[in-house]
């Protein structure tokens, strides 16, 4: 009886995790998409729930006296990456919600989320802002270890 309640307290732990890394996700997901809203005066310039991210992507970006359109593309492609690693995320949960862990939807999910992660120390690289790079490091990190976790942890 004390093995099973371990198990189980131990798949819930994992799940649990898998629902925190979705969540951040959509959390972030929907700041950005904010943002965008405030800049398209959708939203008012005031709007607390902005996460501030275009105004960095827009303020690095003219370091190479880039065009107006490519901070727009650039977020538009962190918003799409982003809202990718969601669904996958729930994929993840959804189809891990039988008992036990579905490890090519959790590895799908995290490969996409560290991915992004990646791609973001990448840019940070490239356009000098190496304090967002700080960041970027430690949630990668973060990241990287609670896969890990998943797989080290008994199941």
């Amino acid at each position: 009886m004390q093995l099973n309640i371990r198990v189980s307290t131990i798949y819930y732990f994992k799940l649990g995790l898998l629902v925190f890394w979705g969540a951040w996700y959509f959390i972030a997901f929907s700041t950005n998409l904010c943002e965008c809203f405030e800049r398209l005066r959708i939203l008012p310039k005031s709007w607390p729930f902005a996460s501030g991210n275009l105004r960095s992507v827009t303020q690095a970006v003219k370091t190479y006296s880039a065009s107006r359109w490519l901070p727009w593309l650039l977020f538009a492609g962190v918003l799409c990456s982003q809202l990718l690693v969601i669904f996958l995320f729930g994929w993840a949960v959804i189809s891990s919600a039988a008992g036990s862990l579905d490890s090519q939807a959790v590895n799908a999910a995290f490969t996409a989320g560290l991915s992004l992660w990646a791609a973001f120390m990448l840019a940070d690289e490239i356009f000098k802002q190496y304090d967002a790079e700080h960041s970027h490091v430690l949630f990668f990190i973060a990241q990287l270890v609670t896969f890990i976790s998943l797989y080290v942890l008994p199941s």
